[in-house]
């Protein structure tokens, strides 16, 4: 994907000191009665952070308050300003810390975010979006952090079912993390984003929402796929892969392997920076050790940890989005939108088909023996639980997430237009960050 470069230095930033600030990322897996060994391990979390030098720390899947007061009291000292974020039918599972004053916060949920009918899943019910938090810097400048966690991915992409809902999550991040860079903010993203290099996501976030992703920029040469014949070791080392790493214990068993190879593990955490303000300086896999009791790791992800200088880099470019992709996004949506219009229009079939059938067994059961009438309205009544929960399904779900698609589909189209028109007139993408 080709370079656009801005070199233009923001005069915004002329006055932020050379001050380095360290950030962490983690998601915790804290799912309450379902994490094994959870608080034991929140608890080491707390620990660990509380002996460390991180300033900024974003977490995921932190679900239970007790949870976050344990980590809480371990860290106040380090890390005397926090925030819990609360959303969703059981918790957002977000939360922010920092060595310095939070003076405002705010959480947006996600339009688009699983369905319902996949209660196992549990993506719909929790109410994932985006924790954002305004940090005001020793400096006097403000630091804007987002920190989130996207719908997870069930099979490999393009194949996800799930995939427009995460596109149409990290476009609303990257419009976000674009009015912030607008602003002049310094502004950092993190979190658990299920998403892989180069994917419609990735992208995104560092055409359309002006960010650096930390990794690539102190690690440039990074391919996005991991050879299959890399190690665990190389791919924490040098591919900062985070999940599903054979280093983990919580990682499901995989087939045997001889050679030691890691063709499993994935790149899904990630620490964003703005190059108009900042720049990477370091970066690590963390959270890599066991527990010494229970010999296991601290959660199924391993952390990132970041050194960001609050200074720009010589040099600032962004990768363009190219308009076919653009294309891709709306034919995504296209296809998400037609099977899920089906799904309504049965859904509300099965509803009123029900309705009509049991008014005939009322009327037909004045035939009929006693007993046989009421072996059918104990199934008909049965029916109608499972068509009653297919008409509100129809009625509310579907029709929200269909409007939800419609939005997302005009928004994108509108990007579309304006990067053409830019592209007639001469006008750079970047054109709107200048002073």
């Amino acid at each position: 994907m080709a370079d656009s470069v801005f070199s233009e230095k923001m005069s915004v930033n002329t006055a932020v000191t050379a001050d380095s600030i360290r950030v962490l990322s983690l998601n915790c897996w804290g799912l309450r009665y379902l994490s094994k060994h959870r608080a034991r391990r929140m608890a080491y979390i707390g620990d660990v952070i509380a002996k460390s030098d991180w300033e900024i720390v974003g977490l995921q899947e932190c679900w239970s308050y007790d949870d976050y007061k344990v980590i809480r009291e371990k860290t106040k000292d380090l890390l005397p300003y926090g925030k819990f974020y609360f959303g969703g039918s059981i918790g957002a599972g977000l939360v922010i810390m920092s060595k310095w004053p939070i003076e405002q916060s705010s959480m947006f949920r996600y339009p688009l975010n699983g369905r319902p009918t996949a209660f196992f899943r549990g993506d719909f019910f929790v109410g994932k979006g985006v924790a954002s938090a305004m940090i005001k810097h020793e400096s006097g400048h403000y630091i804007e952090v987002f920190c989130t966690h996207l719908h997870a991915p069930y099979e490999e992409e393009p194949n996800d079912s799930y995939l427009c809902h995460r596109t149409a999550q990290a476009w609303e991040i990257s419009k976000l993390l674009r009015g912030s860079v607008q602003k002049g903010h310094i502004t950092l993203a993190l979190g658990d984003f299920n998403m892989i290099p180069d994917s419609f996501a990735h992208k995104l976030l560092r055409s359309y929402g002006h960010m650096a992703d930390s990794w690539l920029s102190v690690f440039p040469d990074t391919p996005a796929i991991s050879p299959p014949t890399s190690t665990p070791e190389h791919n924490t080392q040098v591919m900062g892969l985070t999940c599903d790493s054979a280093l983990n214990t919580w990682r499901p068993a995989p087939p045997p392997n001889p050679k030691n190879l890691d063709p499993w593990a994935k790149r899904l955490d990630y620490i964003f920076h703005s190059p108009l303000t900042t720049s990477a300086t370091a970066a690590k896999v963390c959270f890599m050790e066991k527990l010494p009791d229970l010999k296991c790791s601290p959660s199924d992800h391993f952390g990132i940890d970041v050194t960001i200088k609050l200074t720009p880099p010589e040099k600032i470019s962004f990768p363009s989005f190219p308009k076919d992709l653009y294309d891709d996004i709306l034919e995504l949506v296209d296809t998400y939108e037609k099977r899920e219009e089906k799904q309504r229009f049965w859904r509300m079939a099965h509803f009123f088909i029900q309705i009509f059938v049991t008014i005939g067994i009322i009327i037909g059961s004045w035939w009929m023996p006693r007993a046989a009438a009421l072996a059918l309205w104990v199934a008909t009544w049965l029916w109608g639980i499972g068509s009653t929960l297919d008409g509100i399904m129809g009625f509310c779900f579907f029709n929200t997430e269909i409007r939800a698609l419609k939005e997302f589909r005009e928004e994108i189209k509108m990007q579309k237009a304006k990067v053409e028109r830019d592209e007639a007139s001469g006008q750079s993408e970047l054109a709107d960050l200048r002073p």
